[in-house]
C-alpha cells in the first residue's frame, strides 16, 4: 500500500516524512490535551468536541492528490507519476470527502456547514480553477484514492465512494464562503460555534505541525505563589484591599483606574486566577520587563513572551544561554508561545487585536480568547485609531465568552462610555502621595536650557522630553559641553546603540551623579526610570501624565507645598507642530493646566483633568475623536483585511522598514556580509543562525517609510532572505543617531 505523506520535517539536515495518518493522529492527541486542560472553560454544546474531531479527521484528506504527493516525495527521493496539470489546494479537495453518503449520515445536518467550511478553509488559498477542472481532478485522481484512507476505519469512518458529480456543489460552496455571496454563509461565519470550531482546528493543526503542545498545564495556586514571592519583599504586609478583592470579580469584565505604583499588576494576577490569560502592553520594552516580573512569580515554563522580536529576548544576556541546547529550549518555548500554548502570555496588543480586522484565519485568535482573560495595561498610550480597534475587539471577544480587565492610571471618559455595557466599572484607586508640582513656561523648550543647566548644577537628575527626534538632537547640541553630563536617547539609533543608551538611562537614576537625559516619548511607557525633574514640550494631557510618571516614581519619593516645581511644561512652539499630538486636544490641555499653575497635581486631580479635557462634547469636533469614531464605524460595518499583513499595517499605522545607515554598512561591511551568508546557510545549526540574525539586527533601526520618500533605499539582502534590510544615505553617529536633514515630521516612538 502506498504511503500518503502530510508533512516533511528536517532532522539533522535531512528530510523526514510524516504520514497523513500520523499527522491526523497528532491532531487528535492535541485535541484531548485541549479538552482536558480547558474543556470546562470552552462554553459550547456537548456535540462540539465530536464535531471538532470530525474536522481534524477530514482537514487534510485532500493531500492524497498526486500533485501534492509528488511534491513531498520528490524531497525524500521517492517518485510517483504527477496527476493532472494544475494542482488544486488540498484544503479545497478535502471537502469532497465530506460529501460521501456514508459521511453525511454521520454528521448531523445542523453542524455540517460548520465542519465543512472549517475543513475547506483551514488554509486561505486562491481559487484559480473552475468547476469543470475541479470535477476532472476529483474524477481522475481523488476518487481513486479512497482505499488509501482505510486507516479512518478505526475512528468508525468508512469512505465508501467519492462522487465526482458532487464537485459542482463543492465549488459553489467554496465560492459562496470566499466571497460571502450568500446570507446563510455570512451567518455561519459570524456564529460563535463556527469561530470556535475553525479557530481551534487552526490551533490543533499548527501545534501538531510545530510539534509543540496545544496547551501547557494551568498554573496551580497562582494567588498563593504571588503571596509567597511578595512576602519576601521588605515591609510587605499583605495585598491591598483592592488587590485582594480582585478575585471576587474573576468571572466579570473589569475597568480599573489605579495610579501608577499602586499594584495594578498584582490586582490583575489575582483577577486572572487559574485561567488562561494574555497580558498586553503598548511597547516591547514594557512587555519584556513585565515578562521578567511574571517569570519571577511563576517560572519561565509557565509564561510566554510574544512580540515580533521575542525569539531574540535574552540574547544580550549571554549567561541565560550556556550552549545551543539552552537556546533550543528557548526556541521551543517561543514556538509554543506563538501557538498560544502558555498559561499566561505577555504580549504587545497587535499580536491579538489585528484579528479584529477578520483577516483569513483570524478565528485562531478569537477562539483562543473566547476561553481566556485579557489584561489591557496602560491603554492610554495607543492612538485613537488603535483604541477603536481594541475596543471593538474587546466587545466581540466578550460576546464569545472571553473576559477582559481594562486598567490604567488615566482612562479616557469616551472609552469608559464605550465599555460600560460590557464590564463592571470599579471605584478608582489613587496614590495619595504628592509627587508632582507643575509650572507652565510661556516659551519654547530651547529657551529653558539655562534653567535645565542650573538644576543640573544643583545635583539634580533631569529628564527632558521632546516631541520629535530632530528637536531632541537640537536640544542635545545646545546643552552639550565639557562640564555637563548630558546624554541623548530616541528611536533613530541602531539597535546596538539604543540598547546601550536604554541601559544607561535606567542605571543613571540609581546613582547620585547628576545627569541630563534628552529623550522623546520613547520613555513615556517603556522604561522604568525615576528622575528628579522633568522638562517637557506641551503635548496632550495623557502623554504629559505619562511623562510626569518618570519623576518621583518610587514609593516614598514625595514633595510638599513648599517644594519647588519639578515638572516644567514649555507651552510655545512644540516641535511636532500638531502632526503628532492633536492641536485641539493640546489647546484643551493648556486651558485645563492653567488652573493648576504652581500647584501639586495629585493622582486624583490628574484623573479629573482627564475627565475635563477628554469630555466627549468638547472633543467631538477634533480629528482625534473623528479618527476613533471613523475606525469604530468601519469595524461596525464589517470591514475586513485581505491578509494578516494588511491587518498588522492597519493596526500599527506607521509602516517601518529595517535599515542600516550607509556609514554603519561601510564600516562593518565584511561582518554584515558574513552574517547574511551564515543566516542563509542551512547546514549551520538553527541556534547558530539565530545568533547571526540577532547580531545582524544590532546594526539596524526601524525607520518609518514616509521619512525616506525622497530617496530610494537600497536592498542589501539577497532574494532568499525573508526579512529585508535596506541601506539609507543618511548621516549617522552613535552620539546623535540618524541625522535627517529634511523638515519632515512624523511618528518618533
Amino acid at each position: 500500500m502506498r504511503k500518503i505523506y502530510a508533512k516533511i520535517y528536517y532532522k539533522d539536515g535531512k528530510p523526514v516524512p510524516e504520514t497523513l495518518e500520523e499527522h491526523t493522529e497528532n491532531l487528535l492527541i492535541e485535541l484531548e490535551k485541549l479538552k482536558n486542560i480547558y474543556g470546562r472553560d470552552i462554553v459550547i454544546n456537548e456535540d462540539f468536541w465530536e464535531n471538532l474531531k470530525f474536522a481534524c479527521l477530514f482537514h487534510d484528506l485532500g493531500k492524497v492528490s498526486d500533485n501534492f504527493q509528488s511534491k513531498l516525495k520528490r524531497i525524500v527521493g521517492e517518485k510517483i507519476p504527477r496527476g493532472v496539470d494544475k494542482e488544486i489546494p488540498h484544503n479545497f479537495l478535502s471537502g469532497i470527502f465530506l460529501y460521501s453518503k456514508s459521511i453525511r449520515k454521520l454528521i448531523p445536518r445542523e453542524f455540517f456547514d460548520y465542519i465543512f467550511y472549517a475543513v475547506v478553509f483551514h488554509h486561505d488559498r486562491e481559487i484559480n480553477f473552475d468547476s469543470n477542472y475541479l470535477k476532472e481532478v476529483v474524477e481522475k485522481d481523488i476518487s481513486k484514492k479512497a482505499d488509501l484512507l482505510n486507516w479512518l476505519e478505526k475512528y468508525s469512518i468508512v469512505i465508501d465512494r467519492v462522487d465526482p458529480d458532487r464537485s459542482g456543489i463543492l465549488f459553489k460552496k467554496i465560492k459562496e464562503f470566499k466571497y460571502s455571496e450568500h446570507e446563510k454563509t455570512k451567518e455561519v461565519k459570524r456564529s460563535k460555534y463556527f469561530i470556535l470550531l475553525k479557530g481551534l482546528l487552526h490551533r490543533l493543526d499548527h501545534s501538531a505541525s510545530a510539534k509543540v503542545n496545544v496547551e501547557e498545564e494551568r498554573i496551580k495556586n497562582p494567588r498563593e505563589k504571588l503571596i509567597q514571592k511578595l512576602s519576601k519583599k521588605e515591609n510587605f504586609t499583605g495585598l491591598k484591599p483592592f488587590q485582594e478583592k480582585a478575585k471576587d470579580y474573576e468571572n466579570e469584565n473589569i475597568l480599573l483606574t489605579a495610579s501608577t505604583g499602586m499594584g495594578k499588576t498584582e490586582f490583575a494576577i489575582n483577577w486572572i486566577g487559574e485561567s488562561k490569560a494574555f497580558y498586553t502592553l503598548p511597547v516591547r520594552v514594557s512587555v519584556n520587563a513585565m515578562y521578567d516580573r511574571f517569570v519571577n512569580y511563576f517560572g519561565k515554563d509557565k509564561i510566554g513572551l510574544l512580540h515580533s522580536d521575542a525569539v531574540f529576548y535574552g540574547f544580550d544576556k549571554y549567561e541565560k544561554f550556556e550552549d545551543n541546547l539552552s537556546i533550543e529550549e528557548h526556541i521551543i518555548r517561543t514556538q509554543a508561545t506563538r501557538q498560544f500554548a502558555m498559561p499566561i502570555t505577555i504580549t504587545t496588543a497587535d499580536q491579538l487585536f489585528t484579528a479584529t480586522f477578520k483577516y483569513p484565519g483570524y478565528e485562531k485568535v478569537y477562539a483562543t480568547l473566547a476561553y481566556s482573560k485579557i489584561v489591557l495595561d496602560e491603554p492610554q498610550s495607543y492612538s485613537p485609531d488603535t483604541l477603536a480597534i481594541i475596543i471593538k475587539g474587546l466587545q466581540e471577544i466578550s460576546e464569545l465568552g472571553g473576559k477582559f480587565c481594562f486598567m490604567s492610571a488615566t482612562i479616557h471618559p469616551f472609552i469608559r462610555e464605550r465599555l460600560k455595557d460590557y464590564c463592571r466599572i470599579l471605584d478608582a484607586v489613587f496614590n495619595t502621595e504628592k509627587k508632582h508640582k507643575i509650572t507652565l513656561l510661556d516659551n519654547s523648550l530651547e529657551e529653558t536650557t539655562e534653567k535645565i543647566k542650573d538644576l543640573y548644577k544643583k545635583g539634580k537628575k533631569v529628564l527632558v522630553i521632546l516631541n520629535t527626534v530632530k528637536k531632541s538632537q537640537e536640544i542635545y547640541k545646545l546643552l552639550k559641553d565639557d562640564k555637563t553630563n548630558v546624554k541623548l536617547l530616541h528611536s533613530l539609533f541602531i539597535n546596538r546603540d539604543r540598547k546601550e543608551k536604554e541601559d544607561q538611562i535606567k542605571e543613571n537614576f540609581k546613582t547620585e551623579q547628576p545627569v541630563i537625559w534628552i529623550t522623546t516619548q520613547l520613555v513615556e511607557a517603556s522604561l522604568d526610570i525615576d528622575y528628579d525633574v522633568l522638562f517637557t514640550e506641551i503635548a496632550t494631557l495623557d502623554a504629559l501624565i505619562q511623562r510626569m510618571g518618570r519623576v518621583n516614581r518610587r514609593k516614598g519619593r514625595t514633595i510638599d507645598e513648599n517644594s519647588s516645581p519639578n515638572i516644567f511644561i514649555a507651552l510655545n512652539n512644540p516641535s511636532d507642530q500638531g502632526k503628532i499630538y492633536n492641536k485641539n486636544i493640546v489647546e484643551l490641555t493648556k486651558e485645563a493646566l492653567k488652573n493648576y499653575e504652581g500647584e501639586i497635581l495629585t493622582e486624583e486631580i490628574k484623573q479629573s483633568l482627564m475627565e475635563e479635557v477628554y469630555n466627549e462634547e468638547k472633543i467631538k469636533s477634533t480629528k482625534f475623536y473623528e479618527k476613533f469614531e471613523k475606525n469604530l464605524e468601519l469595524l461596525e460595518y464589517g470591514y475586513q483585511a485581505d491578509t494578516k499583513g494588511e491587518a498588522q499595517k492597519l493596526f500599527r499605522e506607521v509602516l517601518n522598514i529595517n535599515v542600516i545607515p550607509e556609514k554603519i554598512l561601510n564600516e562593518n561591511y565584511t561582518q554584515i556580509d558574513n552574517l547574511i551568508n551564515q543566516i542563509l546557510d542551512k547546514s549551520i545549526p538553527y541556534p547558530e543562525r539565530l545568533k547571526s540574525i540577532h547580531k545582524l539586527n544590532s546594526f539596524t533601526l526601524g525607520l518609518p517609510i514616509f521619512r525616506i520618500k525622497d530617496q530610494i533605499p537600497t536592498d542589501i539582502t539577497p532574494p532568499k532572505m525573508r526579512n529585508k534590510i535596506f541601506s539609507v544615505n543618511f548621516d549617522y553617529n552613535s552620539e546623535l543617531g540618524l541625522i535627517i536633514e529634511s523638515q519632515q515630521l512624523g511618528e518618533i516612538l
